[in-house]
């Protein structure tokens, strides 16, 4: 599902500068809990502007931006992060080994059921938009 950047853009405009502090302080923060402390805001506050529709869509839209950049850093490392394993699959140690190779082997199955079920999905919208 697509968002509307025009209604971001409206959902923005009526929220309190109190309100667009405290969204990047609470998403920055460990857990929600610790978020409200450091925004210096209660609890019972935070959820009130929750039930916003303004707030909550705001909320979203940048946890949803800040989940796209952590993604993009880590499909860049992700060569970076074979290498690694790679070199893992000639340690010393038996257990290393095998440890790597079986986390190695877990992935990639997960990584073709991913693929598979995506073919899947694609086959049954291609059917339903006839």
């Amino acid at each position: 599902m697509k968002t509307n950047p025009n209604k971001s853009e409206q959902d923005r405009t009526v929220l309190t500068d109190k309100q667009l502090k405290a969204i990047p302080v609470i998403l920055g923060a460990k857990s929600i809990s610790k978020g409200i402390e450091k925004a210096k805001i209660s609890r019972t506050t935070f959820y009130e502007w929750m039930k916003a529709p303004e707030f909550k869509a705001e909320f979203v839209r940048q946890r949803k931006e800040i989940v796209e950049i952590a993604l993009h850093e880590l499909k860049t490392s992700a060569g970076e992060a074979v290498a690694v394993l790679r070199k893992l699959l000639g340690a010393r140690q038996e257990g290393v080994r095998l440890r790597t190779a079986l986390g190695m082997l877990e992935h990639i199955s997960k990584f073709i059921q991913l693929e598979e079920l995506e073919e899947r999905i694609e086959a049954l919208e291609r059917r339903y938009k006839r």
